[in-house]
């Protein structure tokens, strides 16, 4: 599609960064809607976080696409020009993480766990429209898709620059993320439910978030054709790795917790095994990937062991579930 939304004069706008916009503010509005609805105090402390994550959240997200891209600049003047895009989704992640713990450093009574919980929340949905800006940029697309039988949106997407149908994971991943906003929503009500009491932790639902949109990259970002890889390699790509990382943290951070809570139990230890063995089996079936191109039998296990980390994570955290839980942060 036509990615020019409005020529005025000579300046060009196009419908990815109409979308980018759109999501940015859905985020915002999401997280301050979350942050007034579930009866926190104050709305500077989350005001204060969003405004400190925006330069930091642009310089890492900037700065991974760069590690990933080198030979794309030619020159300071390339790198400088932020109108021809180079972002990464999980620098914008990393830059809300680190504002919020510059600020609690700052400010011993900044409840960093209840504001990256709203920003979380809001960011899953922001991702949902963000994936969907797919359709006009020609990003986060997969494979060729040769027979004509699956041609048709939203399963594919027709690129005029390459004359093929190509998968539109961008679709799936839009998807997936409006589960996990739901979700999230969902345990924001749970958790918040004066009548049980506060059942979770200040800054579960940005662990959460950072579980199931890690599991998510695991099998999402293996079909991207247009991925980030790591040092310039074909291999290793960026948002995997990270994903992976994500998800094996906060499992091993949830069965800490679990064991402080309630001494020791065997599901403390199987459940961070079980998300190394999902790291290990989506590792083999990269390799096998690149080998064997089997496309259906590789994805199919990669979807198994995300999907057994996600529910693994969830039950792990389960466990730690308490009437007036102390805050995480």
């Amino acid at each position: 599609m036509n990615n020019l939304a409005l020529l005025l004069g000579g300046i060009c706008i196009y419908w990815h960064g109409v979308f980018m916009a759109l999501a940015i503010a859905v985020a915002v509005i999401v997280s301050f809607i979350l942050f007034k609805l579930f009866k926190n105090d104050s709305c500077e402390d989350l005001l204060n976080c969003i405004l400190l994550s925006f330069p930091v959240g642009f310089v890492f997200s900037r700065l991974l696409y760069w590690s990933c891209n080198f030979e794309e600049y030619d020159s300071i003047g390339d790198h400088l020009n932020f109108t021809r895009g180079g972002y990464t989704l999980y620098g914008v992640i990393i830059g809300v993480l680190i504002s919020a713990a510059i600020l609690k450093i700052l400010n011993p009574k900044f409840n960093a766990g209840a504001v990256c919980d709203c920003i979380a929340a809001g960011g899953a949905l922001s991702i949902v429209i963000g994936r969907l800006s797919a359709v006009f940029s020609g990003d986060n697309i997969g494979l060729v898709i040769k027979s004509d039988k699956f041609h048709f949106f939203p399963l594919t997407i027709y690129n005029e620059q390459r004359g093929e149908w190509l998968l539109a994971v961008f679709n799936a991943e839009a998807f997936f993320s409006l589960i996990i906003f739901v979700a999230l929503c969902v345990l924001f009500a749970k958790n918040s439910n004066e009548k049980k009491g506060m059942k979770g932790s200040h800054g579960d639902i940005a662990l959460l978030f950072l579980l199931m949109h890690g599991c998510s990259q695991g099998i999402f970002d293996s079909m991207h054709v247009d991925a980030l890889y790591v040092m310039g390699n074909s291999f290793v790509r960026l948002q995997q790795i990270l994903g992976a990382v994500s998800f094996t943290v906060v499992t091993v951070i949830f069965a800490i917790r679990s064991f402080k809570i309630n001494g020791f139990k065997w599901i403390q230890v199987i459940s961070p095994l079980v998300a190394l063995a999902a790291v290990g089996i989506t590792l083999g079936m990269e390799l096998n990937r690149i080998s064997y191109h089997n496309f259906i039998r590789n994805y199919s296990v990669i979807f198994i062991c995300m999907f057994g980390e996600a529910v693994n994570g969830i039950q792990i955290y389960k466990t730690t579930l308490r009437n007036n839980a102390e805050s995480l942060f």
